[in-house]
């Protein structure tokens, strides 16, 4: 029989694995437990071995000026922070078949930062503080069952389904997911569940894609490699440039305009649409990116639900009074972005989220 744990956290993403951290001086028997057989939940940045280094295929930005807690773990963890490249026109494209615009902005990303070797750096600063034996990866809950004093969390994993007790447990996990894919005994209230089913994952419907250069061309050109194309058809419907701090090799990233469905049927295709797509915007120079890739979270089933693949053509409204209570009579909480009051959605929601959770957990 495994032993009791005093807080089990489920989800090694920003929010959990931050909590876990806070928690570690004041539990003495935590776990963190992930579905993934890696951490960082959507924050995912791709090393490019070649040109050294990585690209944000998850968040990339964060905004010092109204974002005190990521601005502050940065800073504690010793990360350099520097402004998104704007220099120079932007571009602006009415339809596939019409030459794009040129344009000068200077507001659209004028306080955002980056994070030199890419948000992944967050994660990794969070895993070097906290002790590894405590991280179960691989673990995918299936079942919470409220035994009164404490709750039973049944896991898969590996093919077995393993138990654990939890005085409390706290589900650093998207609610949609929560509801779409975790049993409760009791049942929670359909209210509730009717509120975290219609609580949209942030990025879950969302890819993005990522092509590497040898040298950023666009900057030589006077481009500031931001492009924006919102016509129905064009499969990037935002562009950016995201070269390394270090400028030498050159990097764009883009959002994919195209729905779920429709980049689902022309997965093979999209490559070599993206490329022809950025020829038409910055020229031949395009042609021939030395990496290119691309992440469809609406594809991973521990990020997105069948209900996230419908557009979200606004921000949702996160952080709803329900998500921020205790259930079961302070055995349950929900942690997480999209429970956040402020910032829902961003880094700067699941630090927030985790320290009520900790408050709530240590009063």
């Amino acid at each position: 029989m495994s032993p009791m744990l005093d807080v089990a956290i489920v989800g090694a993403g920003l929010s959990g694995l931050s909590l876990a951290e806070k928690l570690q001086p004041y539990k003495s028997n935590i776990a963190v437990f992930e579905a993934r057989d890696r951490c960082g939940g959507r924050i995912l940045s791709e090393l490019i071995p070649e040109q050294d280094f990585a690209v944000d295929l998850g968040p990339t930005w964060l905004w010092p000026a109204d974002q005190p807690r990521i601005s502050a773990l940065a800073e504690r963890l010793g990360l350099t922070l520097f402004p998104q490249w704007d220099r120079g026109n932007s571009l602006y494209q009415v339809s596939a078949d019409a030459a794009p615009v040129t344009f000068v902005d200077t507001q659209t990303h004028a306080e955002a930062r980056r994070v030199e070797g890419g948000c992944r750096r967050f994660i990794a600063g969070l895993l070097q503080r906290i002790q590894l034996d405590i991280l179960h990866l691989g673990h995918r809950l299936q079942n919470l069952i409220d035994q009164g004093s404490h709750v039973d969390l049944v896991f898969l994993t590996e093919g077995t389904r393993l138990t654990y007790h939890a005085r409390q447990v706290v589900l650093a996990v998207p609610p949609r997911l929560v509801a779409e894919n975790i049993s409760f005994e009791p049942a929670l209230a359909p209210e509730l569940l009717s509120l975290m089913r219609n609580t949209p994952t942030w990025m879950a419907g969302h890819a993005k894609a990522a092509l590497v250069y040898p040298k950023a061309f666009w900057r030589q050109q006077g481009y500031s490699g931001n492009a924006s194309a919102p016509y129905p058809s064009a499969i990037l419907g935002e562009v950016y440039d995201a070269c390394p701090a270090t400028y030498g090799a050159g990097s764009l990233f883009g959002f994919c305009g195209l729905p779920a469905e429709l980049r689902e049927r022309y997965r093979d295709s999209l490559p070599a649409l993206i490329v022809r797509q950025l020829v038409g915007l910055f020229g031949e120079a395009a042609a021939t990116p030395q990496n290119l890739r691309i992440h469809d979270w609406s594809q991973e089933p521990f990020t997105s639900t069948a209900l996230d693949r419908a557009p979200i053509f606004e921000h949702p409204v996160y952080g709803h009074r329900a998500l921020q209570l205790d259930h079961w009579q302070d055995k349950l909480h929900f942690c997480g972005t999209e429970t956040a009051g402020k910032s829902g959605g961003y880094m700067e929601g699941a630090l927030e989220a985790s320290d009520r959770v900790f408050t709530a957990l240590t009063l």
